[in-house]
């Protein structure tokens, strides 16, 4: 692949359509296209003739493809394809008391949901799939790392999983929770850092880091008032 060609009047450019591709036949003491042109950089006018010539016999040739050409890539290429081919969730917030009525050393939950509103743990669950991709056996599986800033500049949390949605039956063990010591008001911010983790042929390779999705919501917290006789 060539990102750095420039192409002619007319000719597509390099992007999300397709790239330009070198071709390139050894020969003699030259292996790669790179060598070729570290050596032939630096020839003056006087060498262009020379230079045609070698290109000729070293069959450069560039086209512009819609798909990479038809060579194997690596495993680690096509798990780079299959991470970007993944759909890793949004990120929404959702309060128990709603952001505006929040109150001083009170308990706030959160928990994460769609773009819908709705508490979906299983798209956070950590699924291990199995593929044959160009004749490499592979597994991979996306894993979550959550993070929740309460936006007051005190401690995050300690939460597991996604949070769990307050109801008077929840267990307020599983909860993920925040409480304000002063009144005023924060943005809370939620981060999901995904990555992907993958096998090949059963031994496990390099990680590779998938989006950081955020959401932030408004959170408004009041003191208690007490009315005295």
């Amino acid at each position: 692949m060539q990102p750095d060609f420039v192409p002619g009047p007319g000719e597509p450019k390099a992007g999300k359509d397709g790239q330009w591709y070198a071709r390139f036949c050894k020969f003699g003491r030259f292996a790669t296209l790179e060598q070729f042109e570290a050596e032939t950089a630096g020839w003056d006018e006087t060498g262009s003739i020379k230079r045609t010539d070698l290109m000729r016999r070293a069959g450069i040739e560039y086209r512009f493809w819609k798909t990479p050409p038809p060579t194997r890539p690596s495993a680690e290429q096509v798990m780079y394809w299959v991470a970007g081919t993944l759909p890793f969730p949004d990120t929404h917030i959702a309060v128990s008391p709603k952001p505006t009525a929040n109150v001083v050393n009170v308990p706030a939950w959160i928990w994460l949901t769609n773009k819908d509103g709705k508490y979906e743990p299983s798209a956070y669950s950590v699924n291990s799939k199995e593929i044959r991709l160009f004749g490499y056996p592979l597994r991979w599986q996306i894993v979550p790392r959550i993070a929740i800033d309460p936006g007051d500049g005190g401690a995050a949390p300690s939460c597991t999983g996604i949070g769990v949605p307050w109801s008077q039956s929840a267990d307020p063990a599983g909860a993920c929770t925040v409480s304000y010591a002063k009144a005023g008001r924060y943005t809370m911010t939620a981060t999901v850092s995904w990555t992907v983790q993958w096998w090949l042929g059963g031994v496990q390779q390099g990680d590779i880091e998938g989006p950081d999705n955020t959401a932030t919501a408004a959170i408004t917290v009041n003191e208690i008032q007490v009315v005295s006789r």
